[in-house]
């Protein structure tokens, strides 16, 4: 039995990575989860109204610690040389997995997480301050709306495609931040130099446990 709401909570989550994991999204059912996590579904549905839910938790976590990773081991100068090193060992991270991979694919087939990655690239793109672009010039939700389509069909045709080497992943995020590049004004030249830079440290590091399913770390009690 758990202690606190936090920490049922918690367990719901972790349960559903591991069963998302083995199962993928799909074909892994509330009642499948509750099972695995030793709770009611009525205590489920008082944390996440619907399976969807979920997801967003667990993009919201795997986001940050990919982040918090990065700002511990490097300083930047430039806000475009972090962003790009925080979206290779993004990539790099959820795209060495087939299994991850498959579930990624799910995940961006699912229309209310199309609005939630917009949202949430809106918030990187305000505190980092790529480029010349602000949060409040007049055309800076239209720029995200732009990028996050961009990235969803570049990301979901590369998981169709039948590479996905380190080679591909490299090639993945030059298409994407070439365009998220003359989105917010970057220079290309400078990008691609932070590019190469920041695609060598997510091979370095990608035996981190960085992954994003299934979850290995627990709220503190």
């Amino acid at each position: 039995m758990y202690k606190t709401g936090v920490e049922t909570k918690q367990h719901i989550l972790d349960s559903a990575r591991e069963l998302f994991y083995e199962n993928g999204f799909k074909n892994t059912s509330v009642s499948r989860i509750c099972e695995k996590a030793e709770t009611m579904p009525g205590t489920f549905t008082y944390h996440y109204p619907k399976k969807n839910d979920l997801l967003k938790d667990i993009y919201s976590d795997y986001m940050h610690r990919v982040i918090v990773f990065v700002d511990s081991k490097k300083q930047f100068e430039h806000p475009a040389e972090r962003h790009l090193h925080v979206l290779a060992v993004y990539y790099t991270h959820l795209y060495t997995d087939p299994k991850i991979m498959s579930f990624h694919k799910e995940v961006l087939q699912i229309a209310s997480m199309n609005h939630w990655f917009h949202n949430a690239r809106k918030l990187i793109a305000s505190y980092s301050g790529e480029g010349n672009l602000r949060s409040d010039d007049p055309n800076f939700n239209l720029y995200v709306k732009a990028d996050n389509a961009v990235r969803r069909e570049l990301n979901l045709n590369f998981i169709e495609s039948d590479d996905h080497s380190l080679g591909a992943i490299r090639k993945l995020l030059g298409e994407i931040y070439t365009i998220n590049a003359k989105l917010f004004d970057v220079g290309l030249e400078l990008t691609e130099h932070y590019l190469t830079e920041a695609f060598a440290f997510a091979e370095d590091v990608l035996e981190e446990d960085l992954s994003l399913l299934p979850a290995t770390e627990k709220y503190a009690e």
